[in-house]
């Protein structure tokens, strides 16, 4: 009984929330007033996830807020700490979201908040256009190839550093301050340096390799032999043309 109704709020978030907003594309959540801000910031993340190639413009999000439900508690307890977690078709936040400055704030870091919404929305569209039993957790695909790819989608755009950069600054974050968990970004928010070294890789096997991503999920060269070849290939274009 009680894992039916477990079962129950996870899938029903709403359940756990006192207001709730709907827009064309999504569901939002919420205890408190919504910030008018958050609106403009979904549109962007709208934007951003329709160029991934598990985009389905059919699938309505739940975006669950983290100000005062009882909702994202039971979400990390069930999925462990995080800045955000997407599964079925539920974003949900943890930290302190502020849209006006487009930023999530949780133990001492900043995630670029469009950017997080992102890539939880791209685990929602995976799941969906592969399929439950195709998709993580129950299919197994290493971490950075699920992972990499959500990052992929969300860290795309002008903004976005040339893979050589994003090698070149991770490489020298990690002299610098080996055991530091993040990477402080352009913007100054905070990515971790694994999420980092899975973006690269991902990276590397869709623009560099040119594999689509399905390719990419049914290719089993280790990642260890991919981190070969991305160094072989950095080294190679550093002697071409040097950052």
């Amino acid at each position: 009984m009680l894992s039916l109704v477990f079962a129950l709020l996870l899938l029903n978030p709403g359940l756990l929330y006192a207001n709730r907003t709907a827009t064309a594309h999504y569901v939002i959540y919420h205890n408190r007033s919504l910030d008018p801000a958050l609106l403009p910031r979904l549109e962007q993340v709208r934007t951003i996830v329709q160029q991934s190639s598990c985009f389905d413009s059919t699938l309505r999000l739940n975006i669950c807020l983290n100000d005062g439900s009882r909702y994202p508690n039971l979400i990390e307890k069930l999925w462990g700490p995080a800045f955000a977690w997407g599964f079925y078709h539920n974003v949900v936040l943890s930290g302190e979201a502020n849209p006006a400055a487009n930023y999530l704030y949780l133990n001492g870091y900043k995630w670029n908040l469009v950017q997080l919404l992102a890539h939880e929305a791209t685990h929602c569209y995976q799941v969906r256009r592969l399929g439950f039993w195709q998709s993580n957790p129950v299919a197994r695909y290493p971490t950075w190839k699920w992972e990499g790819y959500a990052e992929y989608v969300a860290r795309r755009g002008p903004n976005c550093p040339p893979l050589r950069q994003q090698i070149r600054q991770l490489n020298q974050a990690a002299q610098a301050t080996p055991h530091e968990w993040g990477i402080t970004l352009a913007d100054s928010t905070n990515a971790s340096r694994e999420y980092a070294n899975y973006l690269i890789l991902t990276t590397y096997c869709l623009d560099v390799k040119k594999m689509t991503y399905r390719q990419l999920l049914a290719d089993t060269t280790s990642e260890q032999t991919v981190h070969r070849q991305l160094a072989n290939w950095y080294q190679h274009e550093n002697s071409r043309a040097p950052l």
